[in-house]
């Protein structure tokens, strides 16, 4: 498996490459509901389904580099007080 070339900077690079981990080759193509329970199911950290939580729910991912570079461009676009604590 390649890593995902989409995050620009180490702290994105770091959750891609452990995304990778979880979400092996064989779980594409796939939606956002089903990366999310292969995560949940997989006891993946909470940090990666909270990474996940930008993805579109409609789109068919065919590939953890598609995943990564939409999740990265997501969250670029999101404004930032999306990702205050509400507390």
């Amino acid at each position: 498996m390649t890593s995902p070339t989409a995050p620009t900077s180490p702290q994105a690079s770091s959750w891609a490459d452990e995304l990778g981990t979880y979400l092996s080759p064989r779980c594409f193509p796939a939606t956002h509901d089903h990366l999310a329970a292969t995560l949940i199911k997989q006891h993946a950290p909470s940090h990666l389904l909270w990474h996940l939580s930008v993805a579109s729910r409609t789109q068919d991912f065919r590939s953890l580099d598609e995943l990564v570079e939409h999740l990265v461009t997501a969250a670029i676009r999101a404004p930032l007080s999306s990702f205050r604590d509400p507390a």
